[in-house]
């Protein structure tokens, strides 16, 4: 779009181009922080990021540390490209209206008849937690619980 005003004005062009730099990059970072996965059918994130207890013992948390500690270096790898691929790696994401829970978007059912599974809510258990379970899953029965990702 050339107008005349632009042209006249070059330091208003560059802070225009700035602007629009800006607002494409914010746009960006908010579609990649939360990737609508195929097999989500949307994602949202709720509360906060990262490998807290939420309440669960010390004892309980040390458990799922030192079985993290035995995963293969292949398996830990398969375990953050799926986590990514479905959740953008959150252990907190929701999707799928709800039906869709954590990092690796179990479902429920899914989560509590896993091999390693605490029970409960995945959404309520760290990224280790979780990936120790999905790991275990699919070193179980596949990655055919991880259709688009996995």
């Amino acid at each position: 779009m050339h107008h005349p005003q632009f042209a006249a004005n070059p330091k208003l062009r560059i802070v225009l181009l700035i602007v629009a730099a800006m607002a494409a990059l914010a746009a960006i970072a908010l579609s990649s922080s939360a990737p609508a996965g195929a097999s989500t059918g949307g994602v949202t994130l709720g509360g906060k990021d990262g490998d807290e207890s939420n309440g669960h013992s010390a004892k309980e948390d040390a458990e799922y540390r030192r079985l993290w500690d035995r995963v293969s270096s292949r398996d830990r790898h398969w375990a953050r490209k799926t986590a990514k691929c479905e959740s953008g790696g959150n252990p907190r994401a929701i999707g799928g209206g709800g039906l869709y829970r954590g990092a690796f978007q179990f479902m429920k059912s899914t989560w509590k008849s896993s091999p390693k599974s605490p029970g409960g809510d995945p959404i309520d258990y760290p990224y280790r937690t979780q990936a120790v379970v999905a790991v275990a899953l699919k070193n179980r029965d596949g990655a055919h619980h991880w259709p688009n990702c996995g």
